[in-house]
């Protein structure tokens, strides 16, 4: 009788034990799968590696970036002579490094993001505007970015840079704060610019590879499913400081398949500088109504206010109009891509859905706040 009861009992703990296993799995399986998509609006995620791409962390430690990694401000990466990288800035803009340079963050504010390249070669695929500023410092010379576009940036072991403006505008921070504009290139050593026409179709295996990235992405943001990522979206924008309208343009969306970030915009009709349109945006997956009656709005002190009523003060949030940014820049001379290419096919042609999704006005009757 003992020995039943003694075996019954070692049957009964490793019952347990093995329950209590399966269950850890699965608990962790679970977790695995919320992390298949991450919603973002930070820059500084490492979307893409290629060869040897070292980092000094700011807590002394140095080693290799690799995809997946985060940049924080300070953090210097050097690409080695076989070395890329793409790195993400504001919502649906990218810096893709060539090999021999060296990067960091100043900013990674999104309406102020400050980049500095002290070395080597970058190309900087650009959705900017008034509100989401972006600067990029060298060490004889910097400038700010007026209008979306593509922008290459070539810096010399002396420190001189080389400004080429394949489309958008720019603002170079020399006493005549000279605008450079589409076509046009400038030195950057130190005294005045002067701007003169180069060739864009001039183009080296960085400008290809970049162009490339460009179209790549705009077919991942081509296969996004709306029954993987709506849960997701609703319950980032339902947490403490998740997203909002006027926070940026759109997200930076993990893609489960591809383990990639790609840009989903806010609004109908966006596209890549490149010329490549983006298939889905966000009204495609369907969020609960409340999401577009009353987006998230910050408020002057910093804080989040999920959910709340944008007209509620009056239409302003820190001296600007609560009017969401992405359905007032544009893109293009009709919110539309524009392209370094006159002959640019891109992904999706514009259908006759309206260019910018109109924000739906509250109806009160049927809908309540949650």
């Amino acid at each position: 009788m003992n020995r039943k009861f003694f075996s019954f009992f070692v049957a009964l703990i490793i019952s347990v034990f093995m329950s209590a296993n399966a269950f850890a799995q699965s608990e962790r399986n679970a977790s695995a799968v919320s992390q298949l998509y991450v919603i973002s609006a930070k820059a500084g995620g490492v979307n893409f590696t290629q060869g040897k791409i070292a980092v000094a962390r700011n807590d002394s430690r140095s080693g290799y970036l690799i995809k997946g990694d985060r940049l924080e401000i300070g953090e210097k990466v050097s690409t080695g002579t076989d070395g890329r990288a793409e790195i993400l800035l504001n919502p649906g803009s990218f810096v893709r490094l060539g090999e021999n340079t060296e990067f960091q963050f100043v900013s990674t504010t999104l309406d102020d993001l400050r980049i500095k390249l002290t070395r080597g070669s970058a190309v900087f695929e650009l959705i900017a505007g008034d509100e989401f500023a972006v600067a990029v410092e060298t060490p004889k010379g910097s400038f700010n970015v007026v209008d979306s576009g593509i922008y290459r940036v070539d810096v010399s072991n002396d420190g001189t840079g080389k400004l080429l403006v394949y489309s958008g505008k720019v603002k170079v921070s020399d006493s005549n704060a000279t605008v450079v504009k589409k076509g046009r290139t400038v030195t950057l050593n130190g005294g005045n610019a002067v701007a003169t026409k180069f060739d864009r179709d001039d183009r080296d295996a960085l400008d290809i590879w970049s162009k490339a990235r460009a179209k790549e992405l705009s077919k991942i943001n081509a296969k996004l499913q709306r029954d993987d990522l709506r849960n997701s979206l609703t319950n980032s924008f339902n947490r403490r400081g998740g997203w909002g309208f006027n926070d940026s343009f759109g997200l930076w969306v993990l893609d489960r398949i591809s383990a990639q970030y790609c840009f989903l915009p806010f609004g109908y009709g966006w596209g890549s500088p490149y010329g490549y349109y983006y298939d889905r945006d966000l009204f495609y997956f369907r969020l609960p109504r409340y999401i577009y009656y009353y987006p998230t709005v910050r408020n002057p002190g910093g804080s989040t206010n999920p959910g709340s009523n944008p007209n509620a003060d009056g239409g302003i949030r820190n001296g600007r109009s609560n009017e969401p940014p992405f359905t007032r820049v544009n893109p293009g001379s009709v919110r539309q891509p524009i392209s370094i290419d006159d002959d640019a096919s891109p992904i999706r042609r514009p259908t006759s859905r309206p260019i910018i999704a109109p924000m739906p006005m509250p109806d009160t009757t049927r809908e309540t706040k949650p």
